[in-house]
C-alpha cells in the first residue's frame, strides 16, 4: 500500500485483521465499519490511517514514479532527461570522471529541451506502434522502434538531421538505461549543400516556419524571422538593430550603407505585437544575436521535420519573389535583376551574382 498520501493514527487500537491477504495492492488496506471517521483505514498489520492532503511530489518520487510504470510512457522518458541535468553541473568536472560519465549527464537547458523535444515527436510518431506492442514502459523500448521512427523521418528530413535524431535517442537511451543505437539510416530526401541559388527555401517550408513563429511569438528570435519575411535583410543586419523612423525601417547592412523599409499595414502588426514591443528601445528594435536567431531557425526546422536553411536561404526566397513581383509587373530580366539588387541594397552591376546566389529561376 502506497502511504505517501497517509498519516498514521496511533491513537486507535492497532486490532490485526484475521486472515489479511496481502497478494493485491487492494487488499493492503481494508475500510472499517466503525473507524469513527471518513476515509480512515486499517492496514494488514491492524494500523489505521487517516488521509491527508496530498503534497506534491518531489524529483526523486517522480522518477520512482516513472520506475514503476504509474506515468505514460512519454513521462517516463522526460523523467530519465530531468534527472541526469542539473543546473550548473560542472562539465569539466565529469568529463575527468570519464566519458562514461558525461553520457549520462545533461550540462545545458538548450540540450535538455533538444532531448525533451525529440522524446515528445519520437513519441507521437511512434505511438500507434507502440500501442499495438504494448509498450508501456520506457525500458521496454527497442531498437527497432528507433529505426523505425527515423525511416519515417528520411523522408522528409536531410542526412544531417537525421543523424542528429539518432544520436539525441541514442543518449535518452543512455539515460534510462537500455541500448537505443541503430545501423546508419538513410535519407530519402537529400539536403541542399548549395550555398548558391539553388539553396533557396521553399514557400512551402517557409510558410511553416511562420505559423510556428505566430504560434510561438513570445522569442525574440520568433519575432526577427517574422519580420525578415517581408524585408529580407541579411541576419547580421538585424543583430546589429533596426531603427524606427517616421514610417520607415532603418537598416545598416554589413557594407555600411544603409537601406530602407516603409513600414506596410503587416509590418506595423508585428512592431505593434506585444513580444516585438520588448525589443524597442527608444528607436530601435534589438533583436538577438545573429547565432541565437539561426540556432532557432534550425531548431524550428528539426521540430517541424523540414529541410534544414540557413536563414539567408530565407534571404533568397525574398530575393526570388521580388524578382518574379518585378517580371510579372512588365520589366524586362535585365531591369528585375537590377531592381532587386537595389531592394537588396548590393551594389550596382552585381547581375551575375544575383544569378549565382540569389534567383534561381531568371524567367
Amino acid at each position: 500500500m502506497d502511504h505517501r498520501n497517509w498519516t498514521e493514527n496511533s491513537s486507535r487500537t492497532r486490532v490485526p485483521i484475521d486472515g489479511a491477504d496481502i497478494r493485491t495492492r487492494r487488499q493492503w488496506g481494508i475500510r472499517t465499519e466503525n473507524a469513527g471517521k471518513m476515509g480512515t483505514f486499517r492496514d494488514f498489520k491492524g494500523i489505521f490511517w487517516e488521509k491527508v492532503r496530498p503534497r506534491p511530489m518531489d524529483r526523486k518520487e517522480r522518477i520512482q514514479m516513472a520506475r514503476r510504470g504509474k506515468a505514460n510512457l512519454e513521462q517516463q522518458m522526460r523523467s530519465a532527461v530531468f534527472g541526469a541535468f542539473r543546473e550548473g553541473m560542472d562539465k569539466r568536472s565529469a568529463k575527468m570522471q570519464g566519458a562514461d560519465q558525461m553520457e549520462k549527464k545533461i550540462y545545458s537547458y538548450a540540450s535538455r529541451n533538444q532531448l525533451l523535444d525529440r522524446i515528445h515527436d519520437f513519441v507521437g510518431t511512434m505511438k500507434d506502434d507502440l500501442r499495438q506492442e504494448g509498450i508501456r514502459k520506457r525500458e521496454e523500448l527497442r531498437p527497432e522502434h528507433v529505426e523505425k521512427y527515423l525511416e519515417i523521418k528520411a523522408t522528409t528530413c536531410s542526412q544531417n538531421t537525421i543523424n542528429e535524431y539518432a544520436s539525441e535517442l541514442k543518449k535518452i537511451g543512455r539515460l534510462i538505461g537500455i541500448d537505443l543505437q541503430v545501423e546508419p539510416v538513410i535519407a530519402i530526401r537529400k539536403k541542399s549543400d548549395s550555398r548558391g541559388a539553388e539553396s533557396v527555401m521553399s514557400r512551402e517550408d517557409l510558410g511553416k516556419i511562420l505559423e510556428y513563429a505566430r504560434e510561438h511569438p513570445d522569442s525574440g528570435s520568433s519575432v526577427a524571422i517574422r519580420l525578415e519575411a517581408l524585408i529580407g535583410v541579411r541576419v547580421g543586419d538585424l543583430a546589429y538593430g533596426i531603427r524606427i523612423d517616421q514610417g520607415k525601417l532603418r537598416i545598416k547592412s554589413k557594407n555600411g550603407k544603409w537601406c530602407e523599409r516603409m513600414i506596410t499595414p503587416e509590418i506595423r502588426k508585428i512592431l505593434e505585437s506585444e513580444s516585438c514591443r520588448k525589443l524597442i528601445d527608444g528607436d530601435r528594435i534589438r533583436f538577438p544575436k545573429d547565432g541565437s536567431i539561426n540556432k532557432y531557425l534550425l531548431r524550428t526546422e528539426r521540430k517541424l521535420g523540414l529541410e534544414e536553411h540557413s536563414f539567408h536561404d530565407i534571404r533568397r526566397r525574398i530575393a526570388q519573389d521580388k524578382y518574379d513581383e518585378f517580371r510579372t509587373s512588365g520589366m524586362s530580366r535585365s531591369e528585375s535583376l537590377r531592381a532587386v539588387s537595389a531592394w537588396l541594397n548590393h551594389g550596382p552591376d552585381r547581375q551575375k551574382m544575383l544569378l549565382e546566389s540569389y534567383i534561381a529561376d531568371p524567367w
